[in-house]
C-alpha cells in the first residue's frame, strides 16, 4: 500500500535542465558536448557543490579553467536555468495525488540552484518536506540516503513510491525497498503513476 511519493525535480517535475543547458553551451563553443557535460559533471561532484561544500563561484572556475570559454558566467548559468522548464502536467499530478491525501516530498540532487526555481515558479508549496542534497549533505548515488530519508519522514520503504529518470537511483531505491517508476517518458508515466496510485 502506497502513502508516500517521493519526486526528483530535474527530468521529472521539470526538463533536464543541467544536460539540455550545457549541451547548447558546448555547441556555442563548437565543443564535444558529451565531454563537456562530463568534464562539468565531474567539477560539480569533485568541488562539492552538489553537496553544499562548495560555492558556485568554485564550480564556474572549475569549467573555466578546463575550457576557454567566450560566454559569460551569467549567459551560461542563464540558459542552463531557462532549460529547467517546470512541467505543467507534473505539478497539476502532484496535486491531484497531494487532494488524494498522499504524503509528498521532492528527493533531488541539486544545488542552491533549487530555491531558486522555488523562488520563481513556487512549487514548495505543493510538498511535505524538500530534501536537497545540497543541504543534506549527501546524494542519491549514495544508497544509505533512501532508508535515511524515509525514517527522517516517518515513511517505511515499502510504501513510498519513488519517481525518477536516473536508472541508477532507481536500482539504488529499490534495494532499499521503495516502490519505484522510472522516469522516462513524461506523458506515458503520468497515467501509469496515476494507475499506482488509483487517481
Amino acid at each position: 500500500m502506497i502513502n508516500t511519493v517521493f519526486f526528483d525535480f530535474g527530468g521529472v517535475i521539470a526538463e533536464e535542465g543541467w544536460q539540455d543547458g550545457l549541451n547548447d553551451i558546448a555547441r556555442f563553443h563548437n565543443l564535444d558536448s558529451k565531454k563537456f557535460f562530463d568534464d562539468a559533471c565531474d567539477v560539480l561532484w569533485s568541488t562539492g557543490y552538489m553537496y553544499g561544500k562548495a560555492t558556485e563561484k568554485e564550480l564556474w572556475d572549475g569549467i573555466y579553467s578546463r575550457y576557454e570559454l567566450k560566454m559569460s558566467v551569467d549567459e551560461m548559468r542563464g540558459l542552463i536555468f531557462d532549460r529547467f522548464t517546470i512541467r505543467k502536467p507534473m505539478l497539476e499530478l502532484v496535486e491531484k495525488i497531494g487532494a488524494k491525501g498522499y504524503r509528498l516530498a521532492i528527493l533531488s540532487d541539486q544545488t542552491n540552484w533549487l530555491d531558486e526555481f522555488n523562488e520563481k515558479y513556487g512549487f514548495f508549496s505543493l510538498f511535505e518536506k524538500v530534501y536537497n542534497s545540497y543541504h543534506i549533505g549527501k546524494g542519491k548515488s549514495d544508497q544509505t540516503l533512501f532508508p535515511e530519508v524515509c525514517k527522517d519522514f516517518g515513511a517505511v520503504p515499502a510504501e513510498v513510491l519513488f519517481v525518477d529518470d536516473n536508472a541508477g537511483h532507481i536500482e539504488r531505491a529499490s534495494n532499499e525497498g521503495l516502490q519505484t517508476v522510472h522516469f522516462t517518458d513524461w506523458k506515458n508515466d503520468i497515467t501509469v503513476i496515476e494507475k499506482l496510485l488509483n487517481l
